[in-house]
């Protein structure tokens, strides 16, 4: 079947930064104040966070936050659990190394830092178990390797940021990965990424995915790509789908390189994606902008969709969370909120 009508498909039984050194991305003192209030259109849910990264879903309606809670690549990072109706906030895990990744899966709490994967018990009531890192010493290129999601079959995706040294690409980097939890391996979901921070999965098991293309002296744009899963519904593919990094930045069209469901301008960092209906809603950490992007008519080979403002006056919208109710948070990086809006 062809990824356009997995695509299509999936949209009608779905309606269902990088925290990074700044001064790569983009100056963190030219954004937009932020409204104490909220921006219009959107309702401050949740306040005090010490620069919010992922936001996830916990038990209960409660929501898991992973905070940086001081200066990057130092070891006070944190897990919190908050009660959206009380506003309670409690820390489940602390000493995190710039925890950009955080997901709760099979009475677990997994993890994201600043180059391993970690796991801690936790059955969603009282304190979680002691933090066990389960992969170390990840490939990264100076920057946060992204967020982690969850697939239908339980296996758990997470990046290793695109590094290249003395011409060549370093073994293992510009990777996004599914690790199984079950058997502690790792294999290559898709490869030729530099930056895949974020991943929101369609009910086919076709995933979006943002590349930030981070190219100080020639930046390419910023994109949201589609990674269909391979006959039989299985999402790995032998070879892995090329995202294009390095050889083929966009906007080149290349053989065998998956074409850009949309398009971003250079520097513009997409932390956050998260399907609602037939839309893409798209978290732009430095324009301080929530987009959303049209996908019930986009087809393979179609040049990109436009994208249209949803939010504007974000101060550095991180990660979007689309909730079984209909509601969409986004978290805030600099202002340390959690803002709710309905699309």
């Amino acid at each position: 079947m062809s990824k356009s009508r997995r695509l299509r498909r999936s949209l009608a039984l779905g309606a269902a930064a990088v925290v990074v050194a700044m001064s790569a991305c983009g100056n963190p003192d030219d954004s937009p104040d932020a409204d104490p209030d909220g921006p219009v259109g959107a309702t401050v849910v949740v306040d005090g966070l010490a620069g919010p990264t992922q936001i996830a879903e916990g038990p209960d309606g409660r929501l898991l936050v992973a905070q940086l809670n001081g200066p990057e690549g130092e070891p006070n990072g944190q897990v919190l659990e908050v009660d959206l109706e009380s506003g309670e906030q409690r820390v489940l895990l602390d000493g995190l190394d710039t925890p950009t990744g955080v997901l709760w899966l099979d009475d677990r709490l997994w993890v994201m830092e600043r180059r391993s994967l970690a796991s801690a018990d936790w059955d969603g009531t009282g304190d979680a178990g002691p933090k066990e890192v389960l992969l170390q010493d990840l490939p990264f290129n100076g920057r946060s390797e992204g967020t982690l999601t969850a697939l239908p079959d339980g296996r758990i995706l997470y990046e290793t940021s695109g590094s290249v040294r003395g011409g060549e690409v370093v073994d293992g980097s510009g990777t996004l990965w599914s690790f199984d939890p079950a058997t502690g391996e790792s294999e290559p979901f898709a490869t030729g990424l530099k930056n895949a921070y974020a991943h929101a999965t369609l009910p086919d098991g076709s995933l979006l995915v943002t590349e930030i293309g981070d190219n100080i002296a020639d930046p390419p744009p910023d994109e949201l790509q589609l990674f269909s899963p391979a006959e039989g519904g299985e999402p790995d593919r032998d070879p892995a789908p090329d995202g294009g990094w390095p050889g083929c930045p966009p906007p080149q069209r290349c053989p065998g390189v998956s074409g850009p469901v949309a398009t971003f301008p250079a520097g513009a960092t997409p932390t956050g994606v998260a399907v609602v209906d037939s839309r893409a809603l798209v978290a732009l950490f430095v324009t301080g902008s929530l987009v959303e992007v049209d996908l019930a008519d986009w087809m393979e080979g179609d040049e990109p969709a436009a994208s249209t403002q949803v939010l504007d006056g974000l101060d550095g919208p991180h990660t979007v969370l689309a909730r079984d109710d209909g509601e969409v948070l986004v978290s805030e990086h600099r202002s340390g909120r959690v803002l709710s809006f309905e699309p």
